[in-house]
């Protein structure tokens, strides 16, 4: 691929003093943005003028074929648990792959789309093949295109998110919404269904998974956040509270400073797709 004046290859180590993974950096008129070749992963994104978007954990490791904590990371093909095996790595495979960068391309408006693309030929962990591409859209906003493409003889199931990271001064401050009035599945008493009535808060520990819930949702503060997706069912709110983060090293006390509102299709809304079938997905965010 050609040299572009907005598009830098750099690496961990140089942008983080944390050596292992290859990165690239975008910067334009509009936005800056880091997103890792592993996972197609957004690591941050700030648009001008703006409060940086995402959260990516000061703790985070850079160790290829381990999860980075933070930005965008894509859970697929199983979102959350492997319900059938809980031994399996939790949300899949495709967040700790490379993935290929397909394409870049400058609109007219500014923006620039990167396009990658991810084969899984079939393995211990998930024995059908499939093929997906993400497209990003780096601009005024942040935006997620996913075409999944089924390429084994037979149908599969497969549930995916958007993990989203949102960049907070605090999340006992926060609420999000646009859920209120939308039954949930609340892991934190072990997946028991109910339904939330107002904005939702983050007093302590929330796991909650909401299906067939909105297309918007706004997080609220002092700089608002707007997450806006198509095709998207289900709809997970997350954070850890202080007591499970002091379990988890990439987190610790820094839990106070993101939220998690992702956007995707699992549990009730999960894809099975035929053999040679295709589905497809968008997300906007932005603040």
């Amino acid at each position: 691929m050609a040299a572009l004046d907005y598009l830098t290859r750099t690496d961990s180590g140089a942008l983080y003093g944390k050596p292992g993974l290859d990165l690239l950096v975008v910067e334009t008129g509009l936005c800056r943005a880091v997103i890792a070749l592993q996972g197609a992963q957004v690591l941050e994104f700030t648009a001008r003028g703006r409060a940086p978007l995402l959260w990516l954990s000061p703790s985070a490791s850079f160790t290829p074929e381990a999860a980075v904590r933070g930005g965008v990371p894509l859970c697929l093909p199983w979102f959350g648990e492997n319900r059938s095996d809980p031994s399996k790595p939790k949300h899949g495979l495709v967040r700790a792959r490379l993935w290929t960068l397909e394409g870049s391309e400058e609109q007219a408006d500014g923006e620039v789309r990167l396009t990658f693309s991810f084969e899984h030929g079939g393995d211990a962990l998930f024995a059908d093949s499939f093929a997906c591409s993400l497209t990003i859209g780096l601009g005024k906003s942040l935006t997620f295109a996913l075409e999944l493409t089924n390429t084994a003889e037979r149908a599969v199931e497969y549930s995916w998110a958007l993990h989203s990271y949102f960049a907070v001064a605090d999340v006992k401050d926060v609420q999000v919404e646009g859920l209120s009035g939308v039954e949930y599945l609340d892991k934190t008493r072990d997946f028991a269904r109910d339904q939330l009535e107002g904005n939702q808060a983050f007093t302590g520990e929330v796991d909650r998974v909401f299906e067939q819930a909105p297309a918007e949702q706004t997080i609220i503060t002092p700089n608002p956040i707007k997450a806006r997706s198509e095709n998207c069912h289900t709809v997970i709110t997350w954070n850890p509270g202080a007591e499970l983060a002091a379990t988890t090293g990439d987190i610790g006390a820094d839990y106070t400073g993101f939220v998690c509102v992702e956007h995707g299709n699992a549990f009730a809304d999960s894809w099975r797709l035929d053999a040679g079938e295709s589905a497809r997905a968008r997300l906007e965010l932005s603040r």
